[in-house]
């Protein structure tokens, strides 16, 4: 018997045309992706292949998600085709038997469901060949096929994904017989996806969110998460660890649902509730009109039969049992969200009512979209679904009546899922003790971004259904209108908001600068949008199908016969303000302010590098003095620049021309002594200027800016965050033309420059040993200039506090604006900013530097800590390093449009939604406010005094060096020592996740070339370890004596010439630490493998362990090789299980792989370990601690 169901089943939906269509849709999304470069899905990017295992199995996994709508159907038409047909009766009374019949549709509905997503496989195999055939992808971007990964996929995602989520639709259908009860299962599992992606947010959360995840894919990112690009090209996946877990844990969940399933199930006839439809109602016959009723105007009598039609529309969706589970959904997901939602480093901010309108959004909206999908269809099709639409078209009621109350009742539906989701923050934000509750921002934001969204969504929807006129049928096409139509737009590289259903400019809530910073465009596209959603809904109404079925052409042939004259009336009226509104934004976006592809912009990066590069070498005079005229007007975001610029040619030839890069979105007027212009391409942004007669070595010329920014309409993307209401901030490399051929303007991407026929590029310049030209230039300016002096005059609106590099000279008031003057105190990088808000400010001394905190009102909850950490830095560094050479140390606040801090000279700009919000719940445990106050403020010695030589290794002396002068404030400031572990444990995870995602070369710490994951991540943990090791005063007076020898002056030094100081302070013994942890990749492989304990007879314990290392060699690709050990690494004993208290450590030399050591402990010893306090890198620290066994 389950043969012969399982072939039935299998025969009859192999003839329907569904199997094919979806493995159809799987097989072009996935060769869509692997053969373009528009489409990203899996990691294929830098070294990874674009076939590679790591990107099959990524792809597997995500598909998995969309392949629950593929379960969906195939189980739900299993378990529910022979009672939809009425068939059931018949069959129940055979001689069938119940395995048989059960279990093998079941199994063949699984193998059904897997088809589709076997078109991963095809579109990866097929794509693989084509696009270097074609030309669309080069060659060497695919690796070697391996069949063991497709089958490795197969087993151990698809087959178990769609067998547990088939599992549940299955049962669901055949116990409620209701397709939409098992559609609801579905989502229940999608849920449960999301949780455990919010929940791997922290990494002390990956193990649970490993094992929550129904799909498998925290457990497969946690499992793969070190991975090497090389690794990510030959590893396939394999059933070990968190992945082995996962799938047991869930496969056997879905066992046992399968098991009760088939227990319930019986071949009795079950009485379904509301299945039967009254009889009386129907009356068991039909009703045809014979002519269609003419539209009508609304009048009297129509608004009553509108309330009432409203009230049933609205009756029947509170009552739906989809609705109720679904809404249910949306709660806890929003619920979930709102209490594990990390910012940084493990630690949430305080519940800011804008954090509470994000969870909303970003949490919900699925959801309610999801809804809204349905219910557009149920509205629409309720009552032929019941056949008693006959019998309702028949009543005297006008024809629009039906159509605009199911469209009132489904946008009904989004205000009221809204506002309970609003309620529920709100309780959330009080139960967390904030009582802050900013309500009008919550409604500000719904009529802002949601109902525009919602209004012309709900309308879209039911239009889709009445034109379409089959309610499934319908439900694919609002599918495809409001999801895959983004798809095939990033694939096209099309990225008009007029052609994505409410899309519109960037704009974001900040307690600083309000809602912004497109609020004119915002307001265009929603009125656009709504017209559009209006006028669509409108004309749908012209062919809504009253009484018997009628086709498309039927119905538009009755259009103008049977639509009121007024109501065509109405209809041209709404197109015409559509085709206005319409005409507005198409000018403002594609002429006034024309947006450009991406595509256009590699263009753009290719044409000039090609006619400029040229000039790389050309001689350029440095600019030493800059002296700004700033007006800014935040109301009208317009700012007005004069700029004076000192240039002095420091060559030692003469020069005769300047190349000028200029931002394309100011206007600029030169008055340039001497100059000529020869070209002005205003599409690369350059001005090619000749001098006459040229410049000698030591000649000087001032050059005069006058540059002017304005809004001008709006614009497709969103307007500049640089001049807002409250909260401008700009970039003196915003403001000012570059000096000389600018590299940063070159495509990076290796891949990308190898299709576009560019030559492979550098991303920095070679180290060298002997400094050359390069030495004479500093990485972050390029050349452009060094330490200069910087005098600023900024106005600013009578409300506003405008801050410039440099300490207040003079402040004043004239015609209703602030004035103020700054002049910065020492020669500085040509790197700062002018920031201008409405502040209040807190202020300390400490010895003759001036704290300042600059801080928007509702954010003063940190303000005493952020001093404090000010203070604390200055402390440690002038003690360590040396003079603080400003007169103020200021932190300024600014909009949340970014989330960073960022170090100029003596100013640190910090965003609002990063450290002056964040609730620390314990100040020692991990304050990250100080930690990152401590970065920035050391940045004040490593970059703004001394900074490194444009080539490998600058950004060591930089950003390592003041990653690690912010670990050792944090060390002075912790009482117990582990607690550096919440520190390094991120750092550790940052280097370790980074190098996975290296798109060229992983190189030595030493010669890193501007890798955020290795200056920043390896390089704080590798001085820690260093300290740790020769001690922190060895390490302190190596970084004095540097930047002593190097500050504010040329040349520029290297990590060589750092090195060269820190090595004599190294012992002999130690020695191998500089090639291993600088010059060398190197990881540790540590492990505890047995630990016991007895008790002696004078009270104290004798511990035996044996601990087990290996030391790893890898290239920069991630080939990696064990060599001889011969360590000193740190073995220790803690007595609480929260590793906390230790209370034996030792330095022991490891001269084999494998060593066992013994030693007595005065206190109940608990667990032991090997790098107790976690100071190596070693991608599996979890084997390092053993719990102690007794004898």
């Amino acid at each position: 018997m389950f043969k012969n169901f399982f072939l039935a089943e299998l025969r009859y939906s192999l003839k329907q045309p569904m199997s094919y269509l979806f493995f159809l849709i799987v097989f072009l999304l996935v060769f869509a992706a692997n053969v373009t470069n528009d489409v990203t899905i899996g990691g294929a990017v830098g070294n990874v292949y674009r076939n590679a295992p790591y990107v099959i199995t990524i792809y597997s996994i995500i598909l998995s998600l969309n392949g629950l709508l593929f379960a969906a159907a195939f189980f739900n038409n299993s378990a529910l085709r022979d009672y939809k047909n009425n068939f059931q009766e018949i069959i129940y009374t055979t001689p069938i038997d119940k395995f048989g019949y059960y279990l093998g549709k079941f199994f063949a509905s699984l193998i059904l469901s897997t088809i589709p997503l076997i078109g991963v496989f095809f579109g990866i195999i097929i794509g693989s060949k084509v696009a270097p055939l074609m030309g669309w992808i080069e060659a060497d971007r695919f690796g070697p096929f391996y069949l063991d990964t497709f089958i490795n996929n197969y087993l151990i995602f698809i087959l178990p994904n769609m067998f547990i989520g088939g599992t549940i639709i299955y049962s669901l259908a055949q116990e409620f017989k209701n397709t939409m009860v098992s559609f609801v299962g579905a989502m229940l599992i999608l849920v449960g996806y999301i949780i455990a992606g919010q929940l791997s947010s922290d990494i002390d959360n990956e193990t649970i969110a490993a094992l929550v995840d129904v799909f498998g894919i925290e457990a497969y990112n946690v499992t793969s998460k070190y991975y090497t690009p090389l690794e990510k090209n030959i590893l396939n996946p394999s059933l070990s660890g968190l992945l082995l877990y996962n799938r047991l844990i869930w496969i056997g969940f879905a066992s046992i649902i399968l098991f009760i399933s088939y227990k319930r199930f019986s071949f009795k006839s079950k009485s379904i509730k509301n299945k039967v439809i009254n009889e009386d109602i129907v009356g068991g016959s039909s009703y045809t009109a014979t002519e269609r009723p003419v539209i009508k105007m609304i009048n009297n009598s129509n608004f009553s039969d509108f309330k009432s039609f409203f009230k049933i529309n609205m009756t029947s969706i509170y009552k739906h049992v989809t609705f109720k589970i679904l809404f249910v959904f949306s709660v806890i997901q929003l619920i979930a969200g709102l209490v594990s939602g990390y910012e940084y480093l493990g630690l949430k901010s305080y519940p800011l009512t804008y954090f509470m309108v994000d969870q909303i959004s970003g949490s919900s909206g699925l959801f309610i979209l999801i809804i809204l999908v349905f219910f557009s269809g149920e509205l629409v099709w309720r009552d032929r679904d019941v056949q008693l639409n006959e019998v309702i078209d028949s009543t005297a009621h006008s024809t629009l009546i039906p159509l605009f109350s199911k469209t009132l009742s489904l946008f009904s539906l989004s205000i009221v899922l809204h506002l309970i989701l609003v309620f529920i923050a709100v309780i959330y934000q009080l139960m967390m003790g904030f009582t802050k509750i900013d309500f009008s921002l919550y409604l500000m934001d719904y009529l802002y971004n949601l109902f525009p969204v919602y209004l012309t969504t709900c309308a879209t929807l039911v239009a889709i259904q009445v034109i379409v006129n089959h309610k499934y049928l319908a439900y694919m096409v609002s599918v495809i209108v409001l999801l895959l139509i983004d798809i095939i737009l990033l694939i096209l590289d099309v990225n008009s908001n007029m052609l994505s259903i409410g899309s519109t400019p960037y704009m974001i809530y900040s307690d600083l600068n309000g809602f912004g910073p497109s609020n004119k465009g915002v307001f265009w596209f929603n009125l656009y949008w709504i017209l559009f959603g209006l006028l669509f809904l409108m004309l749908s109404g012209t062919i809504w199908n009253r009484g018997s079925k009628k086709s498309l052409k039927e119905r538009l042939k009755g259009v103008l016969i049977n639509t009121n004259k007024l109501y065509l009336v109405s209809v041209s009226v709404v197109g015409f303000l559509f085709i206005l509104v319409s005409s507005f934004v198409f000018y403002n976006t594609q002429v006034l302010n024309s947006y450009k592809s991406s595509d256009e912009y590699e263009k753009i990066a290719v044409s000039y590098e090609n006619k400029y590069k040229k000039y790389k070498d050309l001689p350029f005079p440095k600019i030493v003095n800059a002296n700004y005229n700033i007006d800014l007007f935040p109301k009208i975001k317009k700012a007005n620049i004069l700029a004076y610029l000192t240039l002095v040619n420091q060559n030692e030839n003469v020069v005769d021309s300047i190349l000028l890069n200029i931002n394309k979105e100011w206007e600029l007027d030169f008055d340039f002594p001497n100059a000529n212009i020869i070209s002005k391409d205003e599409v690369n942004g350059v001005h090619f200027y000749a001098i006459n007669p040229p410049m000698l070595p030591g000649d000087t010329l001032v050059l005069k800016i006058k540059n002017t920014y304005e809004t001008k309409g709006f614009s497709n993307g969103g307007e500049t965050t640089s001049i807002v209401k409250n909260g401008s901030f700009l970039n003196n490399e915003e403001i000012l033309p570059n000096v000389g051929y600018d590299s940063s303007k070159e495509i990076g991407d290796k891949n990308k420059r190898k299709k576009l026929g560019l030559p492979i590029k550098d991303r920095m310049p070679e180290l060298e040993i002997d400094c050359n030209s390069n030495c004479n230039e500093n990485y972050g300016s390029r050349g452009f200039s060094d330490f200069i002096d910087v005098e600023t005059t900024i106005s600013t609106s009578s409300d506003q506090i405008a801050i410039a590099p440099g300490t207040l000279v003079k402040e004043w008031k004239e015609n209703d604006r602030n004035y103020f003057k700054y002049k910065i105190d020492h020669p500085s990088l040509n790197f700062y900013s002018f920031i201008s808000a409405n502040y209040k400010v807190a202020k300390r001394k400490w010895k003759d530097v001036d704290i300042e905190i600059y801080y928007d009102s509702k954010h003063s909850i940190n303000i005493e800590m952020m001093l404090d950490a000010v203070e604390n830095s200055l402390i440690y560094y002038t003690n360590n390093f040396g003079p603080y050479y400003h007169n103020q140390a200021r932190i300024i606040e600014f909009p949340r449009f970014s989330t960073f801090a960022q170090a100029f000279p003596g100013t640190m700009p910090y965003s609002e939604s990063f450290g002056f919000i964040i609730d620390l719940e314990d100040e020692e445990e991990n304050n990250v406010i100080e930690a990152v106050i401590a970065h920035e403020m050391a940045h004040q010695w490593w970059a703004h005094q001394v900074i490194g030589a444009n080539m490998q290794g600058a950004t060591f002396l930089s950003e390592s060096f003041s990653e690690y002068s912010s670990l050792m404030t944090m060390k002075k400031r912790v009482k117990n020592p582990m607690k550096m572990r919440e520190f390094l444990k991120y750092d550790h995870d940052r280097y370790l996740r980074g190098r996975s995602q290296e798109l060229e070369k992983e190189l030595p710490l030493y010669k890193v070339e501007n890798q955020q994951y290795i200056h920043y991540g390896k390089g704080s943990v590798i001085l820690y370890a260093l300290q740790d090791y020769i001690g922190e005063d060895k390490v302190n007076s190596a970084l004095k004596e540097f930047l002593e020898k190097y500050k504010y002056k040329t040349p520029y030094p290297t990590s060589l010439d750092f090195i060269e100081i820190l090595e004599p302070k190294v012992p002999d013994s130690l020695k191998y630490l500089i090639n291993d942890w600088f010059k060398d990749i190197t990881l540790y492989d540590n492990r505890l493998t047995n630990a016991s304990a007895k008790k002696l007879n004078n009270g104290k314990f004798e511990i035996n362990i044996e601990v087990e290392t290996s030391k790893i060699k890898s290239d920069s690709i991630g080939n990696e090789t064990k060599v001889a050990v011969n360590e000193w690494i740190d073995i220790g004993v803690f007595s609480d299980e929260d590793e906390e208290n230790l209370i034996y450590q030792k330095r022991v030399n490891l001269t084999d792989s494998l060593m066992n050591f013994s030693f007595v402990v005065d206190t109940l010893p608990l667990k032991a370990a090997i790098d107790p306090r976690h100071i190596l890198i070693d991608r599996v620290y979890s084997d390092n601690i053993k719990s102690i066994s007794f004898d």
